[in-house]
């Protein structure tokens, strides 16, 4: 069905495009960017967004930091407020340029700054999810790499996903909400979203286990649309196509039909916010959570030494 859906959205994306190629108005400018240069005195931004060169209703927000820190998630959010409020846009492509990597999840520092540090960091990784999830744009992530933990979370924030079933090289990419594996618990609100995008079943049968899957069991449960890709090129060209055969629908009505699907787990998502930042610190505080926390850093830094 998911197939189907697709060959039509496209199908009315080239005949779109053909008519707008016809056009005198149509303008062939090179991508523009939306981001306002800043200067970072330390590193370069973790977020960027241009707009793609051929299809300027499509923004693309590119990660270029594999762990996601208190930093690299106020960037984000910031970045897609402005995108918000530009009309010209209907749609955005969340994708990261990092070798094999979407996004590796929570940057493990943040787990071991206390209680307090983390609950902050919690309520902002939420706002990141808020923002997209709630967002007026058409929605769509290009994972070309491993996307773990909160990397599978802001795919899931997303109304459609993408991977690279056939990625070059001996590791494939892979997917999944390992919180389990490191000691946390998956909170409430991701389950309930992970079991409307699978089912309840696959839930109970995945998330106990922090089980990480294939990108062909991911697409098998219905976590991933569309897995035939053989390189990022393609991959990234045939989203960009998807959300313009969306975006053909009239805007308004598009939108308002999108924000009655999510409504009802949006009202619930934040009415939870007190207990769920209650819920997670109490449990990244624990013992068993922070001598995983802590031996998974030491083993990060340690190959990252090599």
């Amino acid at each position: 069905m998911m197939h189907n859906r697709i060959t039509c959205l496209l199908t009315r994306t080239a005949a779109a495009h053909a008519r707008r190629s016809q056009s005198p108005f149509v303008s062939r400018s090179p991508a523009w960017v939306i981001s306002v240069p800043r200067t970072y005195s330390t590193s370069p931004p973790a977020v960027t967004v241009t707009k793609d060169e051929n299809e300027p209703t499509v923004a693309i927000v590119t990660l270029h930091q594999s762990a996601f820190s208190h930093d690299t998630a106020r960037q984000l959010i910031q970045e897609w407020k402005t995108m918000e409020k530009d009309q010209s846009l209907r749609a955005v492509v969340l994708k990261s340029d990092l070798k094999s990597i979407f996004c590796a999840g929570i940057d493990f520092k943040e787990f071991l700054k206390g209680s307090e540090s983390f609950g902050e960091y919690w309520r902002t990784i939420r706002r990141v999810f808020d923002t997209i999830y709630a967002s007026r744009l058409n929605t769509a992530a290009a994972m070309h790499g491993h996307s773990l933990g909160l990397g599978c979370v802001l795919g899931m924030a997303c109304q459609d996903r993408f991977m690279m079933g056939n990625a070059p090289g001996p590791k494939q990419p892979t997917i999944g909400l390992n919180e389990v594996a490191v000691g946390v618990p998956v909170p409430h609100w991701l389950v309930e979203l992970f079991a409307g995008i699978t089912s309840r079943r696959h839930a109970e049968r995945l998330l106990p286990m922090g089980r990480i899957m294939s990108v062909q069991e991911a697409v098998s449960v219905g976590l991933v649309d569309k897995a035939d890709f053989t390189s990022q090129e393609e991959m990234d060209a045939f989203v960009v196509r998807y959300l313009v055969g969306r975006s053909n629908a009239p805007r308004d009505a598009q939108a308002e039909t999108m924000r009655m699907i999510r409504l009802n787990f949006l009202q619930a998502f934040r009415a939870s916010e007190e207990e769920d930042v209650r819920t997670i610190t109490h449990y990244v505080a624990n013992e068993e959570a922070q001598t995983i926390l802590k031996a998974s850093l030491a083993k990060l830094t340690n190959k990252a030494k090599k």
